[in-house]
């Protein structure tokens, strides 16, 4: 068979439910292996073309996050990895495995029994080393196959490869040659079993066990467990029977505990500093900066199955133990040896006191939280303490909330509590322009839930609004987006005004690269598609206008909500 109709067979056959696709010349043997598949009836793998090389390869991130199924994204070459290149990093970053194919050349149309590719390979194609090197340092693995004879098995160990912990994304540059080429496929597949040793030794364990026995200060601190919905039932039940209050750092990309469970409390670092035991779950940033943590006889145990980060160019966290393994495999195992031991049964009512403290600070919390946003309800413009907490009665308990603010992420954190795994998607990278791509996978994975994805007005300027939105439209993926319309980027002149605090911008109000003038009326994007969209000055209005996005949702309509902010700042 031909190279094209193999890579659609090579997917199918690894569980591959999806092909997300920013078109290119290079790609006609796939559409047609498809399209002779969907003329017999075999629908396992569906395509969808997207209208931007970012919004492919953010979308397959959105949809593997929350089923745990690795994709595959072809691009086009040369400009489909450079416009995704920022996408490919932020999935490696996050660790979410995708094969990626892009298109290169391998004979420039000098191979005389194959159809003539075109002279666009030889003009503005192709680079030096081909995409793979093009990208490789925004990716886990990239290789490109360098004959027809092996496009099979190259691209099956790239499926594996991908997955291999640490999981992340990988890209083979395939020649068009190949594509055309006849390749061999047999038609039975052996796949390779592969077990991987996940359980750490007894004695670590034990002794792990025995610094939470003996802690009586502890805090556990997390970012990304959540990536592993399994996790969070022995991690809830750890830190519920020793009492370990829990919290999430700087860049929680998932819903990793609870937030409104009584041991979750908002990020301090004073909590951190006083602790005798800090348990890191799968937390790149568990305080910054990285010399200012917990006093040097404190205890430090790490849980992850990746350490110490060999993505990143520096760590420079002290552990005392790391317990590198699935983390939902070790929580699971030290809640049973916790729990048969004999110093957790006598500490009992000591770990139920801790409890009730703990929860007593969360409630003063929430209230506090609650209270200032009521207090600030009736201004114009919006408070976003106020559109927090109104999004929070509006949002359906199941709704999932995609976030991609910056000045206000922390707010969202604390204000709108997401309760279930996966209930909560964000990113992690300094990269804006992801969120949108993010929440149709999403949405492509759970049909029945809503998805709201919350955004600054200077986050969605850098998303492909256009190709997302027309995407939603027409594969009927209805999702509403809130943008946080402040009018400006806060971030830069709040890092403007705090290191020139008396400088000639404070003065003159000058503040270049703040501004986002004049400013758009984004509800009119919603038109264009076919949604609903609305402009909210009145606080009052908030929760109306959610409701009514919401039936528009029901009836397969998407939503955009413009919301006038003031700039008040958060504490951060």
């Amino acid at each position: 068979m031909h190279g094209g109709k193999a890579l659609v067979r090579i997917f199918a056959r690894a569980g591959v439910d999806y092909i997300f696709s920013s078109p290119g010349t290079e790609w006609p043997p796939v559409w047609e292996a498809l399209a002779e598949a969907q003329e017999r009836g075999d629908n396992r793998l569906r395509y969808i073309n997207c209208r931007h090389e970012a919004l492919a390869v953010a979308m397959a991130s959105g949809y593997t996050k929350v089923t745990g199924k690795p994709q595959a994204v072809l691009l086009h070459a040369t400009a489909g990895p450079l416009n995704a290149a920022m996408f490919l990093r932020a999935a490696y970053q996050e660790r979410v495995p995708m094969v990626i194919c892009a298109g290169e050349s391998s004979a420039f149309g000098e191979e005389s029994r194959l159809p003539d590719p075109g002279n666009q390979w030889v003009h503005d194609l192709t680079d030096i080393g081909g995409p793979a090197e093009l990208l490789r340092r925004c990716v886990k693995w990239s290789e490109r196959v360098t004959a027809a004879s092996i496009l099979v098995p190259s691209v099956e160990r790239a499926m594996q490869i991908a997955v291999e912990p640490p999981a992340g994304p990988v890209l083979l540059g395939v020649p068009f040659e190949c594509m055309l080429d006849e390749v061999s496929l047999p038609e039975s597949s052996k796949p390779n079993r592969v077990a991987r040793a996940c359980a750490i030794d007894d004695d670590m364990l034990e002794e792990a066990v025995g610094m939470l026995l003996r802690s009586q200060r502890p805090i556990l601190v997390t970012e990304h467990v959540g990536r592993d919905a399994s996790a969070l039932k022995p991690l809830i039940g750890l830190c519920e029977s020793l009492a370990i209050p829990v919290m999430e750092s700087f860049r929680p990309a998932f819903l990793n505990f609870p937030r409104n469970h009584a041991l979750y409390l908002p990020y301090d670092p004073r909590r951190i500093e006083s602790a005798d035991l800090v348990l890191i779950a799968d937390a790149v940033t568990p305080w910054y900066p990285v010399n200012q943590g917990p006093k040097a006889d404190a205890k430090v145990v790490f849980l992850g199955d990746e350490y110490p980060y060999s993505r990143l160019p520096f760590w420079g966290y002290k552990v005392d133990l790391a317990l590198i393994a699935p983390p939902a495999v070790t929580l699971e195992r030290i809640v049973s040896r916790l729990k048969a031991s004999e110093g957790f049964v006598a500490s009992r009512a000591t770990y139920e006191a801790r409890f009730h403290e703990i929860q007593e600070e969360h409630d003063k919390q929430v209230a506090g939280f609650q209270s200032e946003a009521i207090a600030h309800s009736n201004e114009i413009p919006v408070d976003p303490r106020w559109l927090c907490q109104a999004l929070n009665e509006s949002i359906p308990s199941n709704g999932v909330v995609v976030e991609e603010t910056t000045v206000h992420r922390t707010l969202i954190q604390n204000m709108i509590p997401r309760t279930e795994p996966m209930s909560y998607i964000a990113r992690v990278t300094g990269g804006l322009g992801v969120s949108l791509g993010y929440a149709l996978g999403v949405k492509l994975a759970m049909k029945e839930r809503f998805v709201f994805v919350l955004i600054g007005d200077g986050g969605f300027h850098y998303n492909p609004v256009p190709s997302c939105l027309g995407l939603a439209q027409e594969y009927d993926l209805p999702i509403t987006v809130v943008v946080f319309n402040n009018q400006r980027y806060l971030s830069m002149e709040r890092g403007l005004l705090r290191y020139y605090p008396d400088g000639a911008a404070k003065k003159t109000g000058v503040h270049l690269g703040g501004p986002i003038a004049p400013n758009p009326d984004y509800r009119l994007y919603a038109e264009i598609y076919g949604g609903y969209g609305a402009r909210v000055k009145d606080p009052k209005e908030i929760q109306p206008t959610i409701a009514r996005a919401l039936k528009h949702n029901a009836a397969g309509r998407l939503a955009v909500i413009d919301v006038m902010l003031s700039d008040y700042l958060p504490r951060q």
